[in-house]
């Protein structure tokens, strides 16, 4: 995931309980509908709930062969072993972050592979959560009483808070978004945000606008999707957004990178307006 301020590297079927009853699925439904709304590609979607049943099927299958081996283990076991599925971390393309087309392309950034995880979990009826920290996404899998966090970017290895403390520091030390497990429309608003940065980068300022203020309405703690809002409104020249979405961003993480400075630039250009309007004609 690139960013404007800093870098974040955010189904009906699921039978995980032994019944045949379906799981209600409302993350994986969110993700699947906000990819065939950016997408234009409403085929994607019956297929991605098939494959997604497929591959559950899958990890309980490898479970099912050695019931004391780990959830996480059987998990990592069908995606990364089995099917292939490999990490994308040079290439910021959406097709790399959005549900569907990671399932096809069998590949997929932190987010990306996060959302694919987090279908798969409530299919399966675990308890999986998206957690974000600066510039990554990851996922943390409770099992018997014991939460892991697992490093999908390394084949879902398990790594202590120590090491995401030490690669991704949060600047101030703590900030209301970070380190903590997410709620899945906040997991949405991540991959909302990323929608956001690949309209911008085609400079389709309008879409990123509109990817930005509901990635902000769906995850209000993310200070990087008021931030990026406001930059670009302020790119649009509808300044007083702007300054809304900055001081949004300043209020849901102080020490975020870059804002005070996108304030004072702001400022400054507000008040050279006011200056030309009090010396004109």
């Amino acid at each position: 995931m690139t960013r404007l301020l800093l870098v974040l590297c955010i189904s009906v079927l699921a039978r995980g309980d032994g019944t045949g009853a379906a799981r209600p699925t409302p993350l994986a439904d969110a993700l699947l509908a906000l990819a065939r709304e950016w997408t234009q590609d409403p085929q994607a979607d019956a297929w991605s709930r098939l494959e997604l049943d497929r591959i559950a099927a899958q990890v309980r299958h490898a479970l099912a062969r050695n019931p004391r081996r780990s959830r996480a283990s059987a998990l990592n076991e069908t995606v990364f072993g089995t099917l292939g599925f490999v990490r994308e971390v040079d290439d910021p393309s959406l097709r790399f972050a959005l549900l569907p087309s990671v399932l096809e392309s069998r590949r997929g950034s932190c987010v990306g592979l996060g959302s694919l995880y987090l279908a798969l979990g409530e299919r399966l009826g675990w308890r999986i959560s998206g957690v974000m920290v600066p510039g990554h996404f990851f996922v943390r899998i409770d099992e018997r009483g014991v939460s892991r966090n697992l490093e999908l970017l390394r084949r879902g290895e398990a790594m202590p808070d120590a090491w995401y403390r030490m690669r991704f520091p949060i600047p101030g030390g703590a900030a209301p978004a970070y380190a903590r497990p997410l709620a899945p429309i906040e997991v949405v608003g991540v991959v909302e945000y990323d929608v956001g940065d690949a309209r911008r980068r085609q400079g389709r300022l309008i879409e990123a606008r509109r990817a930005y203020d509901r990635a902000r309405r769906h995850f209000p703690e993310f200070a990087e999707a008021h931030a990026s809002l406001g930059a670009v409104a302020h790119l649009l020249g509808a300044l007083d957004e702007a300054r809304a979405g900055y001081e949004a961003a300043r209020h849901a993480n102080p020490h975020l990178p870059g804002i005070d400075h996108n304030l004072e630039v702001l400022e400054s250009e507000l008040g050279q307006g006011d200056s030309s309007e009090r010396s004109g004609p």
